[in-house]
C-alpha cells in the first residue's frame, strides 16, 4: 500500500496538517460548501438518527496482508519472533548501512583495540505475558555482501550477506533495564550490547580508511536477526538513538581509554524485513493468497501491525438508505462507525491506541479527511468504556454520497504499524455485537 502521507505515527499528524490539507485539496476535490447548510434542515428543525445494521445493508469485511508496507529509513524497528494462534508467526530482520564517525580513520593510530560492541537502543517490548519484562533471544549479526538497494523499501525486501557470523549467541534481552558500564555506577539508558567476533575485531583494528566511501566498499552494512526462545517476545529498537551503533573500544600506551563510534547514519539506508507464516492460525488461508487477494471474514475483523493483517470495510449499503425519496439530499451532521473488540481467547489487550483509516482513489491511498479535521486527533481511538474503536466518517461519507469518491470502501490499519507489533481482533458482521454505523442527519428542506 502506497500512502501519500508517509508517517503512521498519529503524534506527528499536527506537523503534517498543512501538507495534508494541500494533498486533500488537490487529490480529493472536497468542496466543504456542499456539505452542510441551513437550506438542508427541516423548517421545524427536526433531525433523525440512523442506527445500522437495522437501517443499513450488511457491512462487508475483508482481511488482507500488506506486502507494500514501507520501512526504509525509519527510526524505530521491531526485533525478534512472535507466534499466536490468531495471527501466526512473525520474525524480523534489520538491514542497515554503517558510517564512520569522521571522514577518515586510522584504527591502529587510535591505540590498541580491546573490543568492538554492537549496541541497539531499546524503546519498548511486546510479549505474550505482559508481566515478563526480559527474555533470552538468539541474536545473529552478519556483514552484507552487497549494497542496500535504495529502492528496496518494503518489508518483503532482503540483501545478500556473508556466510559467517560476526555475532551468534543467546542474549538476555531486557528493554526496561538500564546498563552499567565497567566501573561506572551510573546507569545508561536500556540497550542491547553484543561483543562482536575476534576475527571482525582484529580485522577492523588493523585497518585504516581514507574516506567513508572507502570504508563502505569493505563494510556495506550489517543484518541483525533475533529469535526468542518460545517465539513470544519482540524488542522495539531505536536506530537513531545515541546508544545505537558499533562502539570500538581502545586504550593507548599511556593507559588512556577511548572509543570510536561507527554509526547507523540518519541519511543512510536501512529497512526492516518481516517474515510472516500464517500456518495453524485463524488466517492460515493468507499463506496461499497472492498479495492482492483478501479473505472474507464476516465473523471477525483482523488488524495487526508489521503488515500481518489489515482490513477493508465496504459500506456501500448506505446507498440504499440515502437514495430513498424521504432521505435524498440529507446532510450528515455526524457519522460514526463503532468497531467493537471481540471477546475471544487470545485477544490479548495489545491493542493499537488508534486505527488509521484510508480510502482509495485513482489507485492511490489517502487518509480519510475526518482524521485531519483539526490539529487534535478527534476519532479512531480505542474507547475502553465501550471496548470499541470509534471511527469518525462524517466528511468522508457525505462526500461519497455527493459523488466525490468512486466507492465506499475503507481501509483500516493499526497506528504504529512499523514500530510496534500491536494487534486486535474486532467483531465482524456475524457477531451478536457487530460493527455499527450511527448517523445523525438533517432532512432536506421541505418548505
Amino acid at each position: 500500500m502506497i500512502i501519500m502521507i508517509l508517517s503512521s505515527n498519529l503524534t506527528k499528524i499536527k506537523y503534517l496538517l498543512l501538507i495534508a490539507i494541500v494533498v486533500f485539496s488537490f487529490s480529493s476535490c472536497v468542496n466543504e460548501d456542499e456539505q452542510l447548510g441551513l437550506s438542508l434542515v427541516k423548517s421545524n428543525g427536526g433531525m433523525d438518527i440512523l442506527h445500522s445494521p437495522d437501517g443499513l445493508a450488511t457491512i462487508s469485511t475483508f482481511t488482507y496482508k500488506s506486502d507494500s508496507l514501507q520501512t526504509r529509513n525509519r527510526d524505530n524497528f521491531v526485533l525478534g519472533s512472535y507466534r499466536d494462534e490468531q495471527f501466526g508467526l512473525i520474525s524480523t530482520d534489520i538491514y542497515t548501512n554503517l558510517s564512520l564517525e569522521n571522514s577518515a580513520v586510522n584504527f591502529p593510530g587510535l591505540g590498541i583495540v580491546d573490543s568492538v560492541v554492537l549496541c541497539l537502543a531499546y524503546s519498548g517490548v511486546f510479549a505474550k505475558d505482559t508481566n515478563i519484562k526480559s527474555t533470552t533471544m538468539n541474536v545473529r549479526v552478519q556483514l552484507l555482501s552487497e549494497d542496500i538497494d535504495t529502492s528496496n523499501e518494503y518489508i518483503t525486501g532482503s540483501v545478500a550477506t556473508r556466510s559467517d557470523y560476526i555475532f551468534n549467541a543467546n542474549v538476555r534481552v531486557a528493554p526496561s533495564e538500564g546498563v552499567i558500564l565497567g566501573t561506572d555506577t551510573t546507569e545508561t539508558a536500556p540497550h542491547m550490547r553484543l561483543k562482536l567476533s575476534d576475527d571482525f575485531t582484529n580485522t577492523l583494528a588493523n585497518s585504516s580508511f581514507e574516506s567513508r566511501e572507502a570504508f563502505n566498499e569493505i563494510y556495506k552494512g550489517i543484518k541483525i536477526s533475533a529469535t526468542s526462545q518460545n517465539n513470544d517476545f519482540l524488542a522495539y529498537i531505536t536506530m537513531t538513538s545515541a546508544n545505537s551503533g558499533i562502539y570500538v573500544y581502545y586504550h593507548t600506551e599511556s593507559g588512556a581509554l577511548g572509543h570510536y563510534i561507527i554509526s547507523f547514519p540518519s541519511s543512510g539506508e536501512r529497512f526492516m524485513h518481516v517474515e510472516r507464516d500464517y500456518s495453524s492460525s485463524m488466517l492460515s488461508e493468507l499463506n496461499t493468497k497472492k498479495k492482492t487477494d483478501t479473505i472474507t471474514t464476516q465473523d471477525y475483523i483482523y488488524v495487526a501491525s508489521l503488515g500481518v493483517a489489515e482490513a477493508k470495510l465496504n459500506l456501500a449499503g448506505i446507498d440504499s438508505w440515502y437514495n430513498q425519496d424521504s432521505i435524498k439530499g440529507a446532510a450528515l451532521n455526524r457519522a460514526e462507525l463503532i468497531l467493537p473488540v471481540a471477546s475471544i481467547s487470545g485477544n490479548t489487550g495489545h491493542y493499537p491506541s488508534a486505527l488509521l483509516t484510508f480510502y482509495k482513489q485513482d489507485g492511490k491511498y489517502y487518509y480519510l479527511p475526518d482524521i485531519l479535521a483539526t490539529n487534535n486527533f478527534l476519532g479512531n481511538k480505542y474507547d475502553a468504556t465501550i471496548n470499541a474503536y470509534r471511527i469518525d466518517l462524517t466528511s468522508y461519507l457525505q462526500n461519497y454520497l455527493l459523488g466525490k469518491y468512486d466507492n465506499c470502501e475503507i481501509y483500516i490499519v493499526p497506528d504504529g504499524r512499523i514500530s510496534s507489533a500491536s494487534r486486535v481482533i474486532l467483531n465482524g458482521t456475524n457477531s451478536s455485537n457487530p460493527p455499527k454505523l450511527n448517523i445523525i442527519y438533517s432532512h432536506p428542506a421541505t418548505n
